[in-house]
């Protein structure tokens, strides 16, 4: 065995094995008492684990051209989990917290990926090529701006809600997961068809779960519940 083939074969091994623990680690978090002890621990897990996913997909991606696209929507599914992970860190944006450098590059290199997925689906769609990638970058990549642009522009508003990290949290480790669980798919339920539904169908049932959960969240708040009823929240 060559030495690039041994390098190939130890990557997709790691990210195997990196993907199978975030896949198991992400309910346990879920299920956790939100903002405990374990719901930390199985959080970061995840965290982690999708840091490994993702860098092992894009080396694998760079050493094999053909299967670049799937770098790219590492990338994509990368952003959602960091965005969800620095969203604890920007608890006081309503308190005029800036965002850092680190946040203004993950949005930034999202960004020219996400958009660029898009325009490539976009395009190749127009033209009438209706494959399953025109198809996933056109999703992926509308998510995905979608996301950086929400991400960008509540850096600059003037009014911030006070719980908006907690809706980006939860938005970005959920969206990180659907991601995780589309992979697992994509690779394991191929009697989905057609093929982009293997990689759609944790979207199109996930996504709008989102939604619910945070605007339920929010009608709570606004009858006067306390997050701590939720969760137990520490404000740094």
């Amino acid at each position: 065995m060559s030495l690039e083939a041994s390098i190939v074969k130890g990557l997709l091994g790691l990210h195997v094995v990196a993907g199978g623990i975030a896949l198991v680690v992400a309910p346990m978090a879920m299920v956790a008492q939100k903002g405990g002890n374990w719901h930390r621990r199985w959080g970061k897990i995840f965290f982690y684990g999708m840091i490994a996913v993702c860098t092992t997909a894009i080396t694998l991606g760079i050493l094999h051209p053909a299967r670049f696209w799937l770098a790219l929507v590492a990338v994509f599914s990368f952003h959602l989990v960091a965005s969800g992970y620095r969203s604890l860190y920007l608890k006081k944006m309503h308190r005029g917290l800036r965002p850092t450098r680190i946040d203004l590059a993950l949005h930034g290199i999202a960004g020219v990926v996400n958009v660029g997925l898009l325009i490539w689906g976009l395009a190749h769609l127009i033209l009438g090529s209706i494959n399953t990638q025109a198809v996933l970058f056109t999703v992926f990549g509308l998510i995905g701006t979608i996301m950086v642009l929400n991400g960008v522009l509540k850096f600059y508003r003037r009014r911030h809600d006070k719980r908006e990290w907690l809706y980006g949290h939860i938005g970005g480790f959920l969206g990180g997961y659907i991601a995780t669980v589309s992979a697992f798919s994509a690779v394991n339920l191929t009697m989905i068809q057609p093929v982009w539904l293997q990689w759609l169908w944790p979207t199109i049932v996930g996504v709008p779960l989102i939604f619910y959960w945070i605007w339920w969240l929010k009608g709570r708040f606004a009858k006067g519940e306390r997050l701590r009823n939720f969760a137990d929240v520490r404000i740094k």
